[in-house]
């Protein structure tokens, strides 16, 4: 099952664009939208705990990457368009979700991994972060749809109009929307980040399938979950909130000072070392800037230390191991110029001493060999 998400994550996840039937001006995959949605769900968890209440942030990261798993199998469909499937039977489409849950969760896997994720999926108890998680849908949606709207006015005019009733309804039941909406630094600081989704990795190479730098934080991020599954398992005991936040943010630096490959870092010796202290400055000019001290207090370190100590170790790992299936996917796809760089990953993932990372190589790796990426629905 966790190789086959992961195939899914690693072609259809890229390959699907959102706003497929309309013109646009740009092309958001489905993993894009998702790591967007997980980290609107994120600021506006912290705008309710800071004033009101709690919210359980290991959930919304779960429920929401989880849940796009449907996606991966029967292709993302537009919310009003299941609006009127709904309307005309409203039974049909939970058949047809129930049925992509069953294809994905009949492949072999950790028991202790499917618990978890069936739980989640299945959890409708937690209102305050089901609240969340759907203001972060329709307000990702709508920041999509501003974009291409300045352009194709015409084409967005219903949808942005219904996106913002929405998001009106939403505000008054949802204290910590009603202050993102009301505050344009809070706005800008996500849009700032959005562009993480133009920011492409390997962009010096040829690419088949080419990989934003967003929606490589959600494939890193389900790998962390993985590795902390297993790891815990056979007696680890890491914390899956910890690891998955410097998962999810650690990248976010690359919006603002765009990504640096490795051989440039290097070339001189104490190049690296500038480069920290111009990240640091950048940051506090182009994104900081834009929210309190104590958010980034709260964040900047998942951001510019994700790996330090235990859990950054670990996140590294999984940060390595997206770049090692990301290599498999070209190679097995003809990108010749892949070849070595696929070799040298696999090297150093075979040097960790690992239970987790020897699960990843043993029954991942060499199932992407199948180019296939099909799951039957009809059986």
């Amino acid at each position: 099952m966790v190789w086959k998400i992961l195939k899914l994550m690693f072609t259809r996840g890229l390959s699907m664009k959102r706003w497929n039937n309309f013109p646009r001006i740009e092309d958001v995959s489905h993993l894009d939208n998702i790591w967007y949605k997980v980290h609107i769900a994120l600021f506006l968890a912290y705008l309710e705990e800071k004033n009101w209440t709690s919210v359980d942030r290991e959930f919304l990261i779960k429920r929401i990457i989880f849940n796009s798993f449907r996606w991966l199998v029967i292709s993302d469909i537009h919310s009003w368009t299941r609006d009127y499937i709904m309307e005309i039977d409203s039974d049909i489409f939970s058949e047809i979700e129930k049925k992509a849950y069953i294809a994905i969760f009949e492949k072999e896997a950790p028991s202790h991994i499917k618990e978890d994720m069936e739980n989640t999926i299945n959890d409708n108890s937690k209102t305050i972060e089901l609240d969340i998680i759907f203001a972060a849908k329709k307000y990702a949606a709508y920041r999509e749809c501003l974009v291409n709207e300045k352009v194709y006015s015409d084409m967005y005019e219903v949808p942005l109009k219904w996106l913002i009733i929405s998001l009106e309804k939403q505000r008054k039941k949802l204290k910590s929307l009603d202050i993102l909406l009301g505050n344009d630094n809070y706005i800008k600081f996500l849009s700032h980040i959005r562009r993480l989704s133009h920011s492409l990795r390997w962009n010096q190479e040829k690419r088949m399938f080419p990989v934003s730098v967003m929606s490589h934080l959600v494939i890193i991020t389900f790998i962390s979950y993985v590795l902390w599954k297993i790891e815990n398992d056979n007696g680890g005991n890491y914390n899956i909130l910890e690891l998955m936040l410097k998962s999810i943010y650690h990248d976010i630096p690359e919006a603002i000072t765009w990504d640096i490959i490795t051989p440039t870092k290097k070339s001189v010796s104490w190049f690296e070392e500038v480069l920290e202290r111009v990240e640091i400055k950048m940051m506090d000019d182009y994104l900081f800037y834009y929210v309190e001290d104590d958010y980034k207090e709260l964040v900047s370190d998942y951001m510019l230390q994700p790996f330090e100590g235990d859990h950054g170790v670990l996140s590294k790992k999984a940060d390595i191991l997206s770049a090692l299936f990301e290599a498999k996917v070209e190679v097995n796809n003809g990108a010749t110029n892949f070849y070595d760089i696929y070799r040298k990953i696999k090297k150093k993932v075979n040097s960790f001493d690992s239970v987790s990372v020897d699960y990843f190589v043993r029954d991942a790796l060499d199932s992407f060999d199948d180019v296939s990426d099909d799951i039957n629905l009809n059986n």
